[in-house]
């Protein structure tokens, strides 16, 4: 072979396209610097195991409060944060609205306007609108609030070892459907217990679900394409839109039920009987 000449694409990807590593043969994808490995239910899954759940807050003037209400809302906030037995971050997202749609929806009622007197108040708002996207940039903030639940400890205070994770990139942690099911569970509590400290400060929270969650890093990781075009639904893609190997199994695989016993008798006389037969 060449020095220069390109090796054959291994055998186990079909995707011949994604380059792939020489070395480990495995793909190079970005998704290799993902921190997450999937959205299952409401619940950001990290490729370490730990759960994520993302609260949407709705947003409260504080310059507009008098100053006894500006005293109530930081206590309670204070009172929030001595509460929590855990961390948490909280996120603003700010997005440049789109109002060409509302811009042409208003040029084409000017249209199809008939009274002249509406016709140049609609012109003139219209204008005004126009030169004030011209001017400044209009913004939507939006307010997050994410709740973890870690199920292992990462490394402190070990320099040689993070400097390994650091080059060798986050593993997944695999789990069962029973694992996943009672963290999630314990990952609820702590989500219900910051919405009710938000809610005592007088901000309205929200979980939000799978669809709101995939949108909310597409957002993120896609911010020129996400205002022009939205992100279809979830549940309409029948092929995984991103896949690090080609025959990937699935991190959560269904574990087999136990049969219950019928009694007690039964249950103490299974476990006593070889073979776990009776």
């Amino acid at each position: 072979m060449q020095p220069n000449q390109a090796s054959p694409p291994s055998q186990e990807y079909t995707n011949s396209v994604t380059p792939t590593n020489k070395k480990k043969g495995e793909l190079l994808s970005t998704q290799n610097h993902l921190n997450f490995a999937e959205v299952r239910d409401g619940v950001v899954i990290m490729r370490d195991g730990s759960l994520r759940m993302v609260i949407i807050c709705s947003p409260t003037n504080y310059d507009l409060k008098s100053a006894g209400e500006k005293d109530a809302i930081e206590y309670a906030y204070q009172g929030f944060l001595n509460g929590l037995h855990f961390p948490v971050q909280i996120c603003i997202q700010s997005r440049k609205i789109d109002l060409d749609g509302y811009l042409d929806k208003l040029d084409q009622m000017l249209s199809d306007q008939t009274n002249p007197l509406l016709a140049g108040l609609m012109e003139d708002y219209i204008f005004n609108i126009r030169d004030l996207l011209n001017a400044t940039n209009i913004m939507d903030k939006k307010f997050f609030v994410v709740v973890p639940y870690y199920v292992v400890e990462s490394a402190k205070g070990n320099v040689f070892k993070q400097m390994a994770m650091a080059l060798s990139g986050p593993k997944d942690v695999q789990q069962s459907d029973r694992q996943f099911l009672e963290r999630k569970n314990e990952l609820a509590q702590r989500t219900n217990m910051v919405a009710q400290g938000l809610a005592n400060i007088g901000v309205r929270a929200a979980m939000l679900n799978t669809q709101e969650v995939i949108e909310l890093f597409y957002n993120s990781y896609n911010i020129d394409e996400s205002q022009s075009q939205a992100l279809v639904n979830t549940e309409d893609m029948i092929t995984p839109s991103v896949a690090r190997q080609a025959a990937a199994p699935s991190p959560y695989p269904p574990q087999p039920k136990e049969q219950d016993p019928p009694d007690l008798y039964s249950a103490a006389n299974q476990q006593n009987t070889p073979g776990g037969q009776s």
